[in-house]
């Protein structure tokens, strides 16, 4: 049990998979809003948010309310929000969930540098490619409980008949559809 939790809160971002942003705001403003739930000062806010705005391909739609954006640029603007106050550990659930194929890419790549720039990541997701692709390990959940773990290329090494991880997932749950 953590003894003084308002400690823990500031080194935990969480990305939600359903978009937490204010439609008539504009990017810039809904990053402000969420900034100031992080504590940051005015001055760490604004420059964190430029950084993140930049560095996500959002500059010049900064100022645009967020109604006129296209869904990865929800995506990208509710992924900065989780990284303003530069958290040790980012839960992300589905970040990448129904956007382009660029938007997709530009998000891997960022959490890419992010990873080796020292930051831990949860990710969820249903997208196999994206787990080979970003994740050191894995942990395969069916019906609430932990099927497998590991390296993911290990774990797809160790599975006779499965040359990736989508093989090894339906190989380990089944294809059968789950509606619950």
């Amino acid at each position: 049990m953590v003894q003084d939790p308002d400690s823990i809160r500031p080194k935990i971002g969480l990305v939600p998979q359903e978009t937490a942003l204010y439609e008539n705001l504009t990017g810039r403003e809904n990053l402000s809003y969420f900034a100031s739930l992080y504590g940051l000062k005015k001055k760490k806010a604004r420059s964190q948010t430029d950084h993140y705005l930049k560095m996500f391909g959002l500059g010049e739609k900064a100022d645009s309310r967020i109604k006129t954006y296209s869904g990865g640029m929800k995506r990208r603007i509710n992924l900065i929000a989780g990284l303003l106050h530069k958290p040790d550990l980012l839960f992300l659930d589905e970040p990448t969930v129904g956007i382009d194929a660029q938007s997709r890419n530009l998000i891997m790549e960022k959490l890419l540098l992010l990873h080796e720039q020292g930051m831990t990541m949860i990710y969820t997701t249903h997208y196999m490619e994206e787990i080979e692709k970003i994740c050191e390990k894995v942990a395969i959940i069916d019906q609430g409980k932990i099927i497998c773990q590991g390296n993911p290329a290990t774990l797809v090494s160790e599975s006779p008949g499965c040359s990736d991880l989508s093989e090894l997932f339906f190989a380990r749950t089944g294809k059968a559809l789950r509606d619950f």
